[in-house]
């Protein structure tokens, strides 16, 4: 018996020197173990008991946000195009060999601004031939001239004939349309003089060019450079026949804009309409529309595609964070928190986003709270806690800080 004793107090030792060795590498006792052990050691090793939490404390704290009502443009959202209201590609109007090209392809240029000069000199050579034709043209008229003026008092008396009068007046004739033919071509060849030497029509921007110099040209074939202008510029875009109606009618109030947006969907510049077609394409059922955009930093480009809003008015409209709106099954939803703290999930119906906000249609009313994070967490008729911070007061008072 004594043995047995012995033996068994032997054995608890070590089964309380291995728990007390297991729970000393931090690992947690097995369930229940803690309850086989010697009091003493059951104490030590017991671990400690969870903080009892009151039933209906609240379970974690989340931002908050409120639903107010703002005033915001009426819009409708397109993807317009940059074009530019002057656009020009220059070609050569004669042919001949660039003998210079004195301005940097891409860049900036002025009205009158050389380009390219084509060497001039079969110009020049063939203006001192007409010159040259001219005065011959001029010698034969004056020759003309003294004959039919030696010929008319004979004929009047009757001793040269009439035949051979007109004669020497068709010759006259003759020797006038040479002179004025001789001109022309003097004016031809002055002309080509000017064409050789190509300008910028405009103040712009002028496109890269591969005409280098010594490289032959030929006349209304070869492209030799664009130029554009590009502040300001132009943003185009295709309204359907509904929106054009209210393009139409802003228009006359003074209130049609149109917000060229960035890449966030952020209003960064706005253009002034001004100009809607005069009809519609058949092919597409659109009408289009330009506007003015101010462009001094070059920011945009012809030919690129910007996202925009075409406003025509403003109206009043329910907005929250759109990050406060999640999907359940086929609806959207936001979780309301009530003035107890209990959440509620509400089905709502959404409108257009306004950057970072949604305009709800249906749903809530103004000033209702709505949680903005943790919104895997929730369950319906949770109890939570409001996190006030910067960010949710920013959401409930505005982009603008204003309480509102």
């Amino acid at each position: 018996m004594r043995a047995g004793f012995r033996y068994g107090l032997i054995g608890l030792a070590g089964i309380a020197a291995g728990a007390g060795l297991w729970w000393g590498l931090g690992h947690p006792l097995p369930e229940g173990a803690v309850g086989v052990l010697p009091g003493p050691v059951a104490k030590v090793l017991a671990p400690p008991a969870a903080p009892k939490r009151e039933a209906d404390a609240p379970e974690f704290d989340v931002t908050v946000a409120r639903a107010v009502s703002e005033t915001v443009p009426v819009a409708f959202s397109y993807t317009g195009t940059v074009i530019s209201p002057k656009d020009a590609a220059l070609q050569p109007r004669v042919t001949g060999v660039v003998v210079e090209r004195p301005f940097e392809p891409g860049g900036h240029v002025k009205k009158g601004q050389v380009l390219f000069r084509i060497d001039p000199r079969p110009f020049e050579v063939a203006l001192r031939t007409a010159e040259a034709q001219r005065e011959q043209a001029v010698a034969q008229l004056a020759f003309a001239d003294a004959e039919v003026d030696r010929t008319q008092p004979l004929a009047d008396k009757g001793y040269a004939s009439e035949q051979r009068f007109q004669q020497l007046e068709s010759n006259r004739q003759v020797a006038r349309s040479r002179v004025q033919e001789a001109e022309a071509a003097i004016a031809r060849q002055k002309l080509n003089l000017d064409y050789a030497v190509i300008r910028a029509p405009f103040d712009g921007r002028s496109s890269l060019s591969d005409v280098n110099v010594g490289d032959h040209v030929n006349e209304n074939t070869t492209q030799l450079v664009s130029v554009v202008q590009v502040d300001p510029i132009e943003v185009q875009v295709a309204l359907s026949s509904e929106d054009s109606e209210a393009v139409r009618a802003a228009l006359k109030e003074n209130r049609a804009f149109i917000q060229v947006l960035d890449s966030q969907g952020r209003p960064e510049r706005k253009a002034t309409i001004y100009k809607l077609d005069n009809r519609f394409d058949p092919r597409t059922a659109r009408r289009l529309v330009r506007a003015w955009l101010p462009n001094a930093d070059e920011r945009y480009l012809p030919g690129e595609f910007v996202r925009t809003q075409v406003e025509v008015g403003t109206q009043e409209r329910l907005l929250v964070p759109t990050v406060a709106l999640s999907s359940q099954l086929d609806q959207r939803i936001v979780w309301r928190v009530g003035e107890d703290g209990r959440v509620a999930m509400t089905p709502v119906e959404t409108g257009e986003e306004f950057g970072d906000r949604t305009a709800i249609e249906k749903g809530l009313k103004p000033g209702d709270r709505i949680a903005t994070d943790h919104l895997q967490l929730l369950r319906q008729d949770q109890r939570v806690g409001i996190k006030p911070d910067k960010d949710a007061r920013q959401a409930a008072n505005g982009p603008d800080g204003a309480v509102r």
